[in-house]
């Protein structure tokens, strides 16, 4: 099977405009206006009985190929909702929590942020992880939507906007209670491959102004932190991060459609179908049957979805 980094995130939202505005005006997204999600998308994603209808716009970040990275803004009509990681601290787990891109200047967007009302876990600030030197800000949105916005200074990432203007999404992060059980659903179920699987302690980033913990337990809390990505895909992957010596409230059931956070993450791969039926060999079920429905832009498309142990919903479409 043959899949390609992260197509889009899908955020669901009060207010559609509400975070259209900042992610086009200072974030530098596109912002594409589209006709409401297709009656199959209801199903897709279990939408409860009484909403009218999905209306959806696509932010595109500037240059991607094929609109890859995008964040997709979805607004339910006509049904209950709540916030799913509502109140949220990042040592509460369930769900995903972030997606992550890349500027040339953390600082600049995250001022223009602020003024939409945006705020963050801590201030911008320089620390270095694994092989990474980077200048980092956790954003925070309306409805929970949160931005890891990422300056590296080494390895250098080539070809970003010099006024700051952010990258596609190119990865995405859940705080998982069950760092193995985790693991063990996106390397044995979904069969993606390990990239990195390392521990940080005894320093206080990322974690207090990064991940808003307080000190002196910032610099104490043993963080244990993975990546991991589709096969065939070396980048646009999901991190898991678990704090061992923090216990939050579990987010996981308030996870899914009609409520307010980020619903999915979706991939594109070469075989839905076959995908599908691959991890249902490995004992995976799957949280949405494999489906054919329009996703616009895109065309018609073959979709089947899967739920972590705590939560996150990831999707899956290829092209018919």
């Amino acid at each position: 099977m043959e899949a390609y980094p992260i197509q889009e995130a899908v955020f669901s939202t009060f207010d559609i405009a509400r975070l259209a505005e900042p992610l086009s005006e200072v974030c530098g997204y596109e912002w594409w206006p589209l006709d409401d999600a297709p009656p199959e998308q209801f199903a897709a994603w279990r939408v409860s009985e009484g909403c009218e209808r999905i209306e959806q716009a696509l932010m595109v970040p500037p240059g991607s190929e094929g609109g890859r990275g995008a964040i997709r803004l979805v607004r339910f009509h006509g049904c209950d909702q709540q916030v799913m990681r509502s109140s949220q601290r990042t040592w509460d787990t369930g769900g995903i929590f972030d997606v992550d891109m890349f500027s040339a200047d953390v600082d600049r967007i995250y001022r223009g942020l602020q003024r939409f009302g945006w705020t963050a876990f801590g201030e911008p600030v320089d620390y270095s992880e694994a092989h990474f030197s980077v200048r980092q800000v956790v954003a925070i949105g309306p409805e929970g939507l949160v931005l890891a916005i990422i300056q590296r200074y080494s390895p250098e990432v080539p070809g970003l906007s010099p006024d700051g203007k952010l990258s596609p999404v190119f990865n995405s992060t859940q705080m998982v209670a069950d760092f193995d059980g985790a693991m063990a659903f996106y390397r044995e179920i979904l069969g993606w491959d390990e990239r990195l699987d390392f521990t940080v302690e005894n320093v206080a980033e990322p974690g207090a102004d990064v991940l808003g913990l307080p000190m002196p337990q910032a610099i104490a809390a043993p963080r244990r932190i993975a990546m991991v990505n589709p096969p065939g895909s070396p980048e646009g992957g999901v991190e898991l991060i678990h704090n061992a010596a923090m216990s939050g409230r579990r987010c996981d059931d308030a996870c899914v459609a009609p409520n307010a956070g980020i619903l999915s993450l979706r991939f594109e791969v070469d075989d839905a179908r076959r995908y599908a039926g691959e991890i249902a060999a490995r004992g995976g079920g799957l949280y949405a049957e494999p489906i054919d429905l329009e996703i616009a832009p895109y065309g018609a498309a073959t979709v089947f979805a899967v739920r972590s142990p705590e939560g996150a919903i990831i999707e899956f479409y290829s092209r018919r």
